[in-house]
């Protein structure tokens, strides 16, 4: 398990000396239980990741492994301890310099796709460019090109209701990557999908990564998947623990 504690900017050696791109320094979180007492989920959890690294966080259900990517992500804050992205500790930041932080250096993907219902798929992917700031006409020159690398260029103009489960999900990852991201967390990502599908949606992922040479966590369940990233992370008892 990582321990570093240094600035997210230092090339360290080990794992081909590529620069850390998101670093987490004894992350703890806890909830509030009905009784009045708290829940601790996670406990002084550290980890450190580098560009284009491939890492699997996996566990049981319940277990933190969506909380621990949403604390990553700056979509939750956690009760103590530090989340760097780039230079960036984006806890201290404020809502709104996190939020474009996260649209710039961060993609998402959900188990469940989270595409907007009334814009086509086209659109959707577009969305995360537009609110960057980019032109209309270059963001959906973008998306166009990305779905075309997940092999969806027939069904641009379709909207998530008139998609499949898989093709909604490619999509989610289309949109993920519009921004060209640092890092892309990823929630289940082939969860809600049957095993055919979900390996097909897997390979797109896969290389994706590879081919923008952008960093990926993904909070699984399935070892299966699990075993095909550079690194495999537990979460038991709060405590994350390298597996590989």
């Amino acid at each position: 398990m990582s321990s570093q504690t240094s600035s997210p900017s230092i090339v360290l050696p080990g794992n081909h000396g590529n620069p850390i791109v998101m670093e987490a320094v004894n992350l703890c979180k806890s909830f509030k239980e009905g009784s009045g007492g708290e829940l601790q989920v996670l406990k002084n959890v550290n980890l450190t990741v580098r560009a284009r690294e491939k890492i699997a966080i996996v566990g049981a259900s319940g277990s933190g492994k969506s909380t621990l990517l949403h604390l990553l992500g700056g979509l939750d804050t956690p009760t103590s301890g530090q989340v760097f992205i780039d230079d960036h500790e984006i806890i201290r930041m404020k809502e709104v310099d996190r939020c474009s932080l996260r649209n710039r250096k961060l993609g998402f993907i959900y188990q469940f796709h989270h595409l907007l219902p009334e814009f086509t798929a086209q659109e959707n992917v577009a969305m995360p460019a537009l609110i960057k700031g980019m032109p209309p006409y270059q963001a959906m020159s973008k998306a166009d090109v990305l779905l075309e690398k997940v092999g969806m260029t027939r069904r641009l103009e379709h909207k998530p209701a008139e998609l499949s489960g898989g093709e909604r999900q490619r999509a989610a990852i289309a949109r993920a990557m519009v921004n060209e991201p640092q890092c892309i967390c990823a929630d289940e990502p082939t969860g809600n999908l049957d095993k055919a599908t979900a390996e097909q949606v897997f390979r797109v992922l896969l290389r994706l990564n590879e081919e923008y040479g952008t960093s990926l966590i993904i909070a699984t369940h399935d070892m299966m998947l699990a075993e095909q990233m550079d690194i495999i992370y537990a979460v038991e008892d709060g405590h994350l623990t390298r597996q590989n």
